[in-house]
This record gives C-alpha cells, sequence and structure tokens, in this order.
C-alpha cells in the first residue's frame, strides 16, 4: 500500500464515524433572518444614541415557557458586524433544540397548550457590550415599520396556545396556532389585543429599548 494513502486512512475512519450535521438539510430558507440592531425609545419607532461601545449578541432559548430567564443556550453563535447587521441562520444546529426542549409548564398558569404533549421555546436575544454581561436594554424584535414588538416561537408539532386574562386594564388573549413543526412569529399588543402568529415583517429589526 502506498505511503500516502496509509497516511488517508485515518482520516478516512474519523470521516466515517462523524456524527450526522445538527444542521436541517436542506436548510429551509424562512429561517434565515438578515436584520440589525437598532437603538430606540419604548414605542419601538423613535431612534435614541447607538452606544460607541463595542457590542456582541447573545442568542440563548427559554424553553418549556413563553416567557423567564433563558434556561438553554444558544445553537450557534451570531456574530454582530461593525454596522450593526447580523444573519441568524435557525438551520444552524437546529436538531440540537430537539434535546434541550422539556415540557411545556406555563409559569402564567392562565395559558395552556393542546396537545398537552407539545413542547416550546422561544429565542431570547440580547445585546451585550463585547467585554461585559449586563444587557444594554431590553431587546425586542420589531417590524421597524410600524414599531409592533414580536416573539420569535417554536412548536415541536402541531398546536395550540390559547388563555386569557385582563391584567391592569388590559385585555390580553393568546391564540396561537401552528399548523405544524417549525418557528413562529407572534405579534406583541402593547395594549389589549391577541397574541397570534403573523408574517414575517418585510423590514425586521432587533430593537434595544430602555429597561
Amino acid at each position: 500500500m502506498k505511503p500516502r494513502l496509509l497516511l488517508l486512512l485515518p482520516l478516512l475512519a474519523l470521516f466515517a464515524c462523524a456524527k450526522p450535521s445538527d444542521n436541517v438539510e436542506p436548510p429551509i430558507e424562512d429561517w434565515v433572518i438578515r436584520s440589525h440592531v437598532v437603538f430606540v425609545e419604548a414605542d419601538g419607532v423613535t431612534s435614541r444614541p447607538t452606544p460607541a461601545q463595542p457590542m456582541r449578541l447573545w442568542m440563548p432559548y427559554v424553553v418549556g415557557d413563553l416567557y423567564g430567564s433563558p434556561n438553554a443556550g444558544e445553537l450557534v453563535p451570531v456574530t454582530l458586524a461593525p454596522d450593526l447587521s447580523f444573519t441568524l441562520d435557525l438551520n444552524l444546529g437546529h436538531l440540537r433544540l430537539a434535546k434541550a426542549l422539556v415540557p411545556t409548564r406555563f409559569s402564567q398558569k392562565w395559558m395552556s397548550i393542546e396537545p398537552a404533549e407539545a413542547r416550546i421555546a422561544r429565542l431570547s436575544p440580547w445585546v451585550m457590550p463585547a467585554d461585559g454581561i449586563t444587557p444594554l436594554g431590553l431587546c425586542e424584535w420589531l417590524d421597524a415599520d410600524t414599531g409592533e414588538r414580536l416573539l420569535l416561537v417554536y412548536l415541536d408539532r402541531p398546536a395550540r396556545v390559547r388563555g386569557e386574562i385582563v391584567y391592569e386594564g388590559r385585555s390580553l388573549e393568546f391564540d396561537i396556532e401552528a399548523k405544524e413543526a417549525g418557528f413562529q412569529w407572534i405579534q406583541q399588543p402593547l395594549e389589549s389585543g391577541v397574541y397570534k402568529a403573523v408574517p414575517r415583517p418585510a423590514r425586521l429589526v432587533l430593537g434595544v429599548m430602555p429597561g
């Protein structure tokens, strides 16, 4: 056997034993999000000064609920460019999300999910100083044209999230229906209204608000 072939054999054996990719193949085009960070006031529209300090993104998940602190890490680091643009490809590492999912237990007891076995996760974006861990504000996905706030939620099967509450004069209803497993964009009403799935906005930004 030729010496060069002998050198290649260990590499071939390594590739043969490699684990299958954790990425979605073929990738789902709608799961690739090209966006940028903006600093805005609480209305989601009015601009405010952008900090001069270097920044970074952190994209962990809240699993088993829509709200609360992240309890699962980010699947793949997302790079923030100097002009504050970024590309979030939800196809990358996605198959690891299934391993991180836990039974759905809403902290808001008036919320429910059908079927009860359905599992949920919310991508929880953060903008941090490059060398720190204190968030630079409250981060929300925003429709750049309207300032409407959005949640990015994953459901592991066809399911429906429901619930109603009157809180501090606001009448809120959850009626989130997923026809299949996947990510859903959910509108968040500022006043009374319905949390429901909506199409991804034509101009989607990650807003950093005071808070």
